[in-house]
């Protein structure tokens, strides 16, 4: 289970959005146990990845598996770095500004570029990544280049999300427009045109 602080926190976030009047507080009470319960498994689930990711970089760097100890180490920090990352993501990221009164502490730099590579991985296998940026890997300088062949002129919005898509194709490998005259051209170009018009009518 999550400590009590953190549950204390997700249920003013969770009073604050409202729980459903129908329930009794029983039910209630079950309800904020059983989101306990899936951000605890949210945190297993990337204590998992980030450890698999620290070790696989020591072993790339090194050549060989850490020392027991510096392994049980950088064991330890993946999985507080994991911890902090799903409660931020799922409480604090959701509590409006009069609510933070648990802000999260002042990140390095490396820490948030690790924050920020967890976040990646999570999202690799999903497709529909490119529509949320901050959770892809920067467009690399073909997916770039190919997006200003593709769609000059178009608006800078557009061409974000382009790249993105375009990148997003070429990492898992599926199939992407090379030409304005390509088969998959009117596709791509009416989802961008769509997510273009959903982020303008939301902000997100």
């Amino acid at each position: 289970m999550i400590d009590p602080i953190t549950q204390d926190i997700m249920k003013l976030y969770l009073e604050h959005q409202g729980l459903p009047q129908e329930l009794s507080p029983t039910d209630q009470q079950a309800f904020l146990e059983t989101e306990s319960e899936r951000i605890a498994e949210r945190i297993d689930n990337m204590k998992i990845v980030m450890e698999q990711q620290v070790l696989q970089r020591y072993m790339r760097d090194n050549g060989q598996p850490p020392p027991y100890m510096e392994k049980v180490g950088m064991i330890n920090q993946a999985w507080a770095q994991a911890t902090d990352f799903v409660i931020n993501e799922e409480i604090y990221g959701q509590l409006p500004p009069e609510m933070e009164a648990y802000p999260p502490d002042q990140e390095s730099p490396e820490a948030e570029a690790e924050r920020d590579q967890a976040r990646i991985q999570v999202h690799k296998s999903d497709p529909e990544r490119w529509r949320n940026p901050l959770n892809c890997a920067d467009p690399d300088k073909e997916a770039d280049r190919l997006t200003d062949q593709l769609w000059k002129g178009r608006p800078v919005q557009f061409l974000y999300y382009a790249a993105h898509l375009i990148a997003a194709r070429i990492e898992d490998n599926e199939p992407y427009p090379t030409s304005q005259n390509h088969p998959l051209y009117p596709s791509f170009t009416s989802q961008l045109d769509e997510r273009v018009a959903e982020h303008a009518a939301t902000g997100k």
